[in-house]
């Protein structure tokens, strides 16, 4: 079942790529880096693979396990 509410946040996002002036995502890598962008004013964040395993003392290139890399 689809959930309306994710719904409703996927057109919001969609909408910030049609707006006035250009959709700017500020990349995160944990928890407190979302945060801050979020009390930054950001509408959206993103964050990249080669972030969180930098952040988790790994290089980029897929050597952090996926559980690593999703916190579980």
């Amino acid at each position: 079942m689809v959930d309306p509410e994710q719904i409703k946040k996927a057109e919001a996002f969609r909408a910030m790529h049609a707006g006035p002036e250009p959709l700017l995502l500020a990349n995160v890598w944990d928890v407190a880096s979302a945060r801050i962008i979020e009390d930054a004013g950001f509408g959206a964040i993103a964050t990249s693979s080669a972030g969180i395993a930098f952040a988790r003392g790994f290089p980029d290139g897929q050597k952090i396990h996926r559980f690593q890399m999703f916190g579980t």
